[in-house]
């Protein structure tokens, strides 16, 4: 039975750990966890089926595959619980917002099996997209774990370059919370054009999903499903051309630029 422990059990805990319990699989899974916080580890009991223990000695007493889920702010007082108990059969999957594989190994111990994940906050509700990057001492069939279990809440990619991790911070990460400003002055702009509140969160929310999933779906590149809807002379190339006009590109590269610099100076601190 494969044995998995969480060090925190905050939502991203909990959505990770409902998702590797619905998923199953051929190989049993335990699930426990452990937090201060009762509510949060009761809330995870219920939600995966798993145990909460005590503390993270107990914890790693048990587990072979620990995913490190806490705030960065204690990141460096729960490696130091950690370390003592860690053992050569533990696999560390950490994301934990901002804390390199060097600055989590300087914590747990230079030999630590360690992969560090980015997902995003989509996986709350099975639809995420996490980045996976392995440390020195991880393991091809590590990487595979950590794939196989991120999966279960979304798709996951594995890189080789943990230098990437501050841009997919700024475009996977930060992005929800760009796309929702985007619907935000949808539903700004469709009041001003006469739309109902209701039937315009209705419109936009469906016209955001099902633009997604086309473009999923589809084979063709994303300018070119823009280029098929756009109509010469109509109402598309009009909002479009307006679009342009207000510096939709430009606005959206400076979001992700000053993202991907935030994320570095929070990295290096």
């Amino acid at each position: 039975m494969r044995t998995i422990g969480f060090v925190g059990a905050g939502n991203m805990a909990r959505a990770l750990g409902g998702g590797i319990a619905k998923q199953g699989g051929s190989e049993p899974v335990s699930l426990l966890a452990t937090d201060p916080i009762p509510g949060a580890l009761n809330d995870f009991c219920s939600a995966t089926g798993g145990r909460g223990v005590a503390n993270i000695a107990s914890l790693l007493s048990e587990v072979d595959v620990v995913v490190l889920a806490v705030k960065p702010q204690v990141l460096e007082s729960v490696l130091d619980a950690m370390k003592p108990h860690l053992a050569p059969r533990h696999v560390v999957i950490s994301i934990v917002a901002g804390a390199t594989l060097r600055g989590i190994s300087n914590g747990a111990g230079d030999a630590v099996r360690l992969v560090r994940a980015m997902p995003n906050t989509p996986a709350l509700v099975g639809h995420g997209i996490t980045v996976l990057v392995g440390g020195p001492h991880a393991t091809a069939d590590d990487l595979r774990l950590a794939e196989e279990l991120f999966a279960a809440v979304g798709r996951a990619v594995v890189v080789d370059d943990e230098g990437l991790l501050d841009a997919v911070t700024a475009v996977s990460g930060s992005g929800p919370g760009f796309l929702f400003a985007y619907a935000e002055a949808m539903l700004q702009a469709a009041s001003a054009v006469g739309l109902p509140d209701d039937l315009a969160v209705t419109l936009v929310q469906q016209t955001i999903l099902g633009s997604a999933i086309l473009w999923q779906e589809s084979s063709e590149a994303v300018d070119v499903l823009r280029q098929r809807v756009t109509s010469p002379g109509g109402t598309t190339q009009a909002g479009l051309e307006a679009l342009d006009a207000h510096g939709l590109a430009g606005t959206l590269r400076a979001a992700i630029e000053s993202a991907t610099r935030r994320s570095k100076e929070l990295s290096a601190a």
